[in-house]
C-alpha cells in the first residue's frame, strides 16, 4: 500500500513538472536590414563618424527586438530600410565661467581625554569652473519594412541638449576642505566628441521612436499562437 501511494505521489509531481516546464524559446530570425546615413555638410558635422554612428545606432534599435538585425548595403535586398538625414546639426562654443570661493569643513582632528571627538575647522579657496555646451540638430527619418502591406514611417526628430559640468581649480589652502563629492577634475567635456553629442541628440526621441516602430511589426510576425 505504501508502495502504491508512492507511485500515485511521483506521478502527480511529474504531471505538475511537465505542465510548469517553459515553453521552448524560438530562435531569433537574421533580418537584414540597410541604414542610410547623409549628413548636412558643416564645420561640426564633417567630423563625425558616419560609419561608427550607423553601428551605434544599430545596436541602439536592436536592442529588446525579437529579430537579430544584419547590416547589409542597400544594394543586397534588405528587408528594413532605416534613411536618415542629420540637418542643422549645431555644436555651440562652450560657455566657461570661473568663480572664486572660500570653502570650509569641520574634520576630526583627534579625540579628547574621554575619547569623544575633537572637531578642527579647516579652509581652503578654489576656482569654482562651470562649463556649459549647447548642441542641436535636426534628424529627417524614413522607415520602410517589406511587407505585405508595407510598413512605412517618416518623422523629423529635433533634438536639443546643454552639457552642463563643474569642478574645482587651482586650490589653495587645506584639502581636507573640500566636500569629497567635489570634482577635482576637467571632468568629461574634454572626452566628449561630435560622436557622442549626435548620438545623445539621437537617444533623446528619435531611436525609442524608431526601435518602436519596427518591435511592433516583428513582434506581431513573431508571435507564437497560444
Amino acid at each position: 500500500m505504501k508502495k502504491l501511494t508512492l507511485v500515485f505521489c511521483i506521478l502527480i509531481f511529474s504531471g505538475i513538472s511537465c505542465k510548469t516546464q517553459k515553453k521552448p524559446r524560438v530562435p531569433k530570425i537574421d533580418v537584414p536590414i540597410a541604414i542610410n546615413i547623409q549628413a548636412e555638410s558643416s564645420a561640426n558635422t564633417n567630423y563625425i563618424n558616419l560609419g561608427y554612428y550607423r553601428f551605434q545606432l544599430l545596436n541602439a534599435i536592436e536592442q529588446f527586438q525579437s529579430v537579430n538585425f544584419v547590416l547589409v548595403e542597400p544594394d543586397e535586398n534588405p528587408e528594413v530600410v532605416l534613411n536618415i538625414d542629420i540637418e542643422n546639426f549645431m555644436l555651440w562654443p562652450k560657455d566657461e565661467r570661473v568663480s572664486r570661493r572660500r570653502v570650509s569643513r569641520n574634520i576630526v582632528a583627534g579625540t579628547d581625554s574621554n575619547g569623544k571627538p575633537v572637531y578642527q575647522t579647516v579652509t581652503a579657496s578654489v576656482d569654482i569652473v562651470q562649463i556649459q555646451q549647447r548642441t542641436n540638430a535636426r534628424f529627417k527619418t524614413s522607415l520602410s519594412i517589406k511587407a505585405e502591406p508595407p510598413v512605412k514611417f517618416q518623422k523629423t526628430f529635433v533634438a536639443n541638449y546643454n552639457y552642463v559640468n563643474s569642478y574645482v581649480d587651482n586650490i589653495q589652502g587645506d584639502m581636507r576642505a573640500l566636500d569629497p563629492s567635489i570634482s577635482i577634475s576637467r571632468g568629461m567635456i574634454n572626452e566628449i566628441t561630435e560622436d557622442d553629442y549626435i548620438l545623445i541628440l539621437s537617444k533623446q526621441e528619435m531611436i525609442r521612436r524608431i526601435a518602436d516602430e519596427i518591435r511592433k511589426f516583428y513582434d506581431s510576425k513573431t508571435k507564437v499562437p497560444q
